[in-house]
């Protein structure tokens, strides 16, 4: 290896255990995978309580959230470490049943909305800036009832709850994604039965699962540019699960620099 090759190599080493000064450092949960509580002060079931509860069998270590890291309960606790690893932004979802318990915003559940203004602002009293889902997969029993996210009715039912967190927490949250991977809610949820609710509907359940989350999207996004954007100025977007490939032939950096100048 010659000069030139060990140069290359050692900046390209120290360049790939670096940030830029502007890098911005994250961390991300789900509801139901952390917040435990799963029928605490007035929180409904949502699909996935009832799906673990139903058939207990279909998780490998029969494990549930209805502790999870109880994060309910140990918020404070979870916002002391980010402060202390130095996080810039949380990205949480928001449990849909916890605020709803049966989907329908005319039934809140004042509890639920105590938690998040309390987690937001201890967020936000620490610099970290709350990134906020509004559906991270767990839909209230009660709307799953009604026929789940094929209904083409639950896009309704979603933009009148994402109306309701954007009043309850946009004065806050600047930041929102309305659902989290939306293939992976209709592939795994509706088609090969992977996820909850489990449901082996392959080229129907699927599709139609995913014109309604589209739909429902769009909805919430125009209502937010609407009806809030000028007063919040904040962003709505989409978490889009995607896929990393590898290439079949490992061919490592330094045999590249090495090729070129050796």
């Amino acid at each position: 290896m010659n000069f030139i090759t060990l140069t290359l190599f050692l900046v390209y080493q120290v360049h790939a255990l670096s940030f830029p000064e502007n890098f911005k450092f994250g961390f991300a949960t789900a509801s139901y995978q952390i917040e435990g509580g799963w029928n605490a002060s007035g929180k409904g079931p949502n699909i996935w309580d009832w799906y673990t509860h139903t058939y207990p069998t279909r998780i490998a270590d029969l494990t549930n959230g209805d502790i999870a890291c109880d994060s309910y309960h140990k918020f404070a606790t979870d916002v002391k470490l980010l402060k202390n690893i130095k996080a810039d932004f949380y990205r949480f979802s928001i449990s849909w049943a916890r605020i709803f318990p049966n989907g329908q915003t005319n039934n809140i559940n004042p509890d639920g909305v105590r938690y998040y203004n309390e987690l937001i602002n201890l967020l936000l009293a620490n610099n970290i800036k709350p990134v906020v889902i509004i559906y991270h997969w767990d839909l209230p029993l009660g709307l799953h009832q009604l026929g789940g996210w094929p209904n083409i009715a639950l896009a309704d039912y979603f933009v009148d709850y994402a109306d309701k967190v954007f009043s309850l927490f946009g004065d806050r949250v600047k930041t929102w994604i309305t659902f989290n991977e939306p293939s992976q809610i209709c592939e795994l949820g509706y088609s090969n039965g992977a996820l909850a609710p489990g449901y082996t509907q392959l080229g129907i359940g699927n599709y139609m699962c995913g014109r309604t989350l589209l739909i429902a999207h769009a909805k919430a996004y125009r209502l937010y540019e609407k009806k809030y954007k000028q007063l919040q100025k904040g962003l709505v977007g989409m978490t889009v699960h995607t896929v990393w490939f590898e290439p079949a032939a490992e061919i490592s950096v330094i045999r590249i620099v090495s090729y070129f100048f050796s």
